[in-house]
């Protein structure tokens, strides 16, 4: 039997969902679930995600490098930003890493208080990996947009469109956002310019200088790992056991 896919289009509206029985994939584009996906790929060993900025901190003490920042730009005292072209693998490759940022850990966290089945990360950069791993899971999916402050952004609904799109024939739609999403995601296919440059966080990156980040989070299949949340840390996928049953027991 198809299980269904549901898109909830910011962390407000989470509370409209029963994701104890599902798969949450937490989207932010611009930029924290790039930037994750790029760490991973790197060889971080572990990705702490934390909402607070000062708990964040606290994890220097524990040998861990930090990454934070708040309105695009990086936290005074931390390691990093939130830029995927800082976390190079000469830099992070067996590193512990704890970040906080404005919406992603948010979203992430919203998850987590919501008992979600399993959390994982879903980019451009690692949409096959995570779509045909969504498929062989046969789980009930929900694709949660980190937004902007608990609005709606057009850089996430878009990617959930895109999701959606290739579970198409494997899933259920349910509620209707999945069907905008998709219908977004469609429209922007053949106007990807348009819709990106007009969105407000494109324009507050821009503000920051941070255009080639915006452009580097649009390519596809760049680094395919697949961030799944285990205890308090997201690990590469491919180091896990292979029974989906072992990461939510």
């Amino acid at each position: 039997m198809k299980k269904f896919v549901h898109v909830c289009m910011t962390p407000a509206l989470i509370d409209q969902f029963d994701v104890s029985e599902a798969i949450v994939v937490v989207i932010d584009i611009l930029r924290a679930t790039t930037t994750m996906c790029v760490a991973l790929d790197n060889g971080a060993e572990v990705i702490v995600p934390v909402e607070n900025i000062e708990t964040c901190r606290s994890y220097q003490e524990h040998g861990f490098l930090i990454a934070g920042e708040r309105s695009g730009e990086q936290l005074a005292g931390f390691d990093f930003g939130n830029s995927p072209f800082s976390f190079n693998r000469e830099t992070i490759e067996d590193k512990k890493l704890a970040i906080t940022t404005t919406n992603g850990t948010r979203a992430i966290k919203a998850a987590q208080d919501r008992n979600a089945k399993a959390i994982v990360v879903g980019s451009f950069c690692n949409i096959t990996a995570l779509t045909n791993w969504l498929i062989k899971q046969n789980e009930h999916v929900c694709l949660l947009c980190a937004g902007w402050r608990d609005n709606v952004t057009l850089e996430d609904t878009i990617f959930a469109g895109a999701l959606a799109r290739k579970l198409r024939h494997n899933f259920r739609r349910f509620q209707d956002t999945a069907l905008v999403a998709e219908t977004l995601f469609n429209s922007a296919n053949t106007r990807k310019r348009y819709f990106f440059r007009n969105s407000s966080h494109f324009q507050r990156l821009i503000h920051l200088e941070l255009q080639e980040e915006v452009k580097y989070a649009m390519r596809r299949d760049t680094h395919p790992v697949i961030p799944i949340m285990i205890g308090d840390g997201l690990y590469d996928i491919s180091f896990c056991q292979d029974d989906f049953q072992s990461y939510v027991e």
